[in-house]
Parts: C-alpha cells; structure tokens; sequence
C-alpha cells in the first residue's frame, strides 16, 4: 500500500471514531462509503465497505462486511463474513466467468456483454447486499450470502450459513441456516416489534437498562406507550 493510500486510511479511522465517539483498532479498512451512527466498536482487522453501521453495534476481529445496512445495538462475534458474487448453475452449460461477464475475473472473457446477473440485493434500492436488524447477534464464523435480510432480534449460531432471510427474534444454526429456536413467544415478538427500543435516546435507555433483564417486566413497564 503506498504512503498516501496508508495516511488516507489513517486519517478515515481517526476521523470516524472522533466524530461518533467511536473505537476503531488497528489494521482496519473502512472506506468512504461507510458510516458509524456512534458509540461503535470496530476490532482489529476488520474490512468494512460501503456499509451503514447503526449506533452501539461492534464488530469483533476479522470480520469482513461490504455493502451491508446494520442495525442498531447489533453483536457481531469474530470471522463473520459477507460473501459475495454469484455464477449460474442451471441452463448455462458453464459456472466460469469467462462465458457470462466482462469482469475478466480470470483475466480474459469471451463476452462483451454481461449475461448473468452476478449479483443479489436485500433492497429494492440495490444499495446493499445484505440488511441485518436491529439487537442482532451473530456468532462467530458465520457466513452470509448477499441477497438476505436478517430481522430484528435474531440470534445466528456459531459457523452457520445464511442463504435466506430469517425471521425476527428466532435463533438460526447450521448449514444451510435453519430455525433452531425462540426467543419469545409471539405476542412477545409483536410487542417488541411495534415498540422498538432502540429508536430510543440514550438518555430513556439509561434510565429504563434495568427494566431489560425480563421481558414480562418490561411488558408490564412500557406497555401503556404503545396502545
């Protein structure tokens, strides 16, 4: 990497953990397309691109997310991965690039025009390969392929595969990633849902941390608000 790459790279991290009041650790690369809402932990050797990370959410050590929309108070465990890129499987006699994109990703092509779709989104928008929710956790060594949307209050097991998108506050595991559990009931997840802790200010979650420990407390709590 040369001089002026390295001094750019430095002066993002210190920009972005000055302005959020955030942690970046060494050896990470955040571009300028990514943004930290605050209060952010990103560990060492971590690459994270053109992605929108939502506030109190950390990262643990090299994980690898591009093109992703992060939620809030989100924890990511170590080697969790994005993967991105697509080939044909059915109908094209051939999965080489070579015979379906212009990317010349073997250093040739036999085509002047792009006939595969390589990539999937989770928006309409196609700005992000994959959308994780809000209070998420993922464990570590997960893999997920772009094109999902993980909703709020997920829990994904350690080294599990996501190829589909997963439904709020179930836990997942395995390969490929499948239900393995519930956090709550389902008139625990509705309410959940419609009150949305996290659009809370600081200062509400301060004050109300301890109503947190048992979710027929915090029911019980802050049911008024939401009727």
């Amino acid at each position: 990497m040369g001089i002026v790459k390295k001094i750019a790279k430095l002066f993002l991290s210190r920009y972005l953990a000055i302005k959020t009041k955030s942690v970046i650790k060494s050896n990470c690369r955040l571009n300028f397309n990514t943004s930290l809402e605050g209060r952010n932990v990103i560990n060492r050797n971590v690459h994270i691109l053109n992605s929108r990370i939502g506030y109190g959410t950390y990262i643990e050590e090299n994980s690898r997310l591009s093109n992703s929309l992060i939620g809030k108070y989100c924890s990511i465990a170590q080697n969790v991965k994005v993967i991105a890129g697509r080939h044909p499987t059915k109908v094209f006699v051939t999965t080489h690039p070579a015979f379906f994109s212009t990317k010349q990703q073997a250093g040739f092509s036999y085509v002047k025009e792009n006939l595969f779709e390589e990539n999937n989104y989770a928006d309409k928008e196609k700005n992000y390969a994959v959308t994780i929710g809000n209070d998420v956790w993922i464990g570590a060594d997960v893999n997920i392929l772009e094109g999902v949307n993980i909703g709020d209050g997920v829990v994904i097991a350690t080294g599990a595969v996501v190829v589909q998108d997963l439904e709020p506050y179930n836990i997942y595991g395995g390969v490929p990633a499948k239900k393995i559990g519930e956090r709550f009931t389902e008139a625990e997840k509705m309410f959940l849902l419609n009150f949305k802790w996290w659009e809370n200010d600081k200062k509400w979650i301060e004050e109300n941390a301890g109503s947190f420990t048992d979710i027929d407390k915090f029911i019980k709590k802050h049911s008024k608000r939401i009727k």
